[in-house]
């Protein structure tokens, strides 16, 4: 068998491997675990209606929760544009020009005191949990 074949197959097989998940703090597991406790998640969703995205919940630099009655949309942040300001006096802004933000979405960072933009993050899918 020619080598550059077989290493282009294990180079392949590499590349398909799922990204690991980046390592929780036990203060933002238990935070997550708090919001999403009974709740089961169901099939991801490419995007979420405007009005469900209001206050959305920061769990860390790469977890949102979005809160809509019964349900409570978990977006994972794309690895490398993460949401390492959000939290405290931090307001999650976009360019909502279809009214629902979307995976793939770039979304800003701004502090509401001063209304300085301090980071962005590119939005994963949405996956919604729900009570059985």
């Amino acid at each position: 068998m020619n080598k550059t074949w077989v290493l282009g197959i294990a180079l392949t097989v590499v590349g398909a491997a799922p990204p690991q998940p980046v390592p929780r703090t036990p203060e933002a597991q238990a935070k997550l675990d708090k919001y999403l406790a009974g709740r089961v998640a169901g099939a991801p969703e490419r995007c979420l209606k405007g009005y469900k995205t209001h206050d959305p919940i920061g769990i860390d630099d790469g977890t949102m929760l979005f809160r809509d009655g019964p349900r409570t949309w978990r977006n994972e942040l794309t690895a490398g544009h993460r949401c390492d300001e959000f939290g405290l006096n931090r307001m999650l802004v976009t360019e909502n020009k279809n009214i629902q933000l979307c995976s793939g979405d770039t979304t800003w960072i701004v502090d509401t005191k001063s209304g300085e933009g301090v980071g962005t993050c590119i939005l994963g899918p949405f996956v919604p949990y729900t009570r059985p």
